[in-house]
């Protein structure tokens, strides 16, 4: 599955830059990102064995705000866009991915422990990102209003899946059982997003021009701050946790839910602000494909 990851995932990068008349299929991505919330909460979750869950992803929440202030006070003091800061707050404040469990599993970490990290973290984004988000992106005007209609949208996205996922869990659970053994099958789901993403995001660019935008300094800025961000996190959550879980930790703080917040910054930010967790598409999965290729998997207890 690693090798068929490491095969795909490029194909699916190169083919979204170079089609960008594939955008028609960008109104897809919130059944997408829903089809692999419901495959991730559905799996089923074994008896909580890690007490330190909650507090993995209270520290990357703690974190996330701390990038953002530290962006925040260099985008003051170099006077760079409002973009940069908007663009590097929702992949600081992004969720992690629905294919971390599986990533873990990969590289010889704990899927379960992912798993729980996992919906701890889509439960904080739920309220995070409309807050902290909303704020950055409204005037204290019209603040509730902003982050009301982020909460919106956001929480369907993750409250329907989880609640049809938990109620097939609790009454069908022969038919959950059924649906859990397509979860592996998430990886495709994902790589068809990112195709998507790719597509619509090559489309943006062209339709802004990219000389435009090149010579702005906002795309070499994007690509720039969402570069660092990817490396910082996946380091910083490798580092937090090298005593005890360091594969769960690197997943949960660099693996994000990229769909979701690209989506998100796309409808209240704009597209030049959904470059960033775009450009962090191409370089997560750059990461991901160099810990798959070179990190010897761990024994783990599940």
């Amino acid at each position: 599955m690693g090798n068929l990851r490491a095969i795909l995932m490029p194909i699916a990068i190169l083919a979204g830059i170079l089609i960008p008349q594939a955008h028609f299929l960008s109104p897809l991505l919130p059944f997408t990102i829903g089809i692999m919330m419901f495959l991730t909460f559905v799996t089923k979750i074994p008896p909580q064995t890690h007490g330190y869950t909650f507090k993995i992803e209270v520290r990357a929440f703690v974190v996330s705000l701390i990038m953002i202030a530290l962006l925040w006070g260099i985008v003051e003091l170099f006077h760079l866009p409002r973009e940069v800061l908007l663009g590097g707050a929702i992949i600081a404040l992004c969720p992690p991915a629905n294919a971390a469990p599986a990533m873990a599993k990969m590289l010889g970490g704990s899927a379960s422990l992912a798993l729980k990290i996992f919906l701890s973290g889509n439960l904080i984004a739920c309220f995070s990102i409309p807050i902290v988000f909303g704020y950055l992106t409204g005037s204290n005007a019209n603040l509730s209003e902003i982050a009301m209609k982020i909460f919106n949208t956001i929480q369907p996205i993750i409250s329907i899946p989880l609640a049809f996922a938990f109620g097939l869990r609790n009454f069908y659970p022969e038919l959950a059982d059924r649906a859990a053994k397509y979860q592996k099958y998430t990886m495709f789901v994902w790589t068809f997003s990112v195709f998507i993403i790719l597509s619509k995001a090559s489309f943006d660019i062209r339709e802004m021009g990219f000389a435009d935008l090149w010579n702005s300094g906002k795309l070499p800025l994007m690509a720039a701050v969402s570069l660092v961000l990817c490396i910082v996190q996946f380091w910083l959550g490798w580092v937090c946790e090298r005593g005890r879980r360091p594969i769960e930790g690197s997943q949960s703080m660099g693996q994000k839910n990229t769909t979701l917040v690209i989506w998100v910054s796309s409808l209240y930010a704009g597209p030049v602000v959904a470059l960033a967790p775009t450009c962090y598409v191409v370089w997560q999965n750059l990461v991901l494909s160099y810990m798959t290729a070179k990190i010897k998997p761990m024994k783990t207890d599940g």
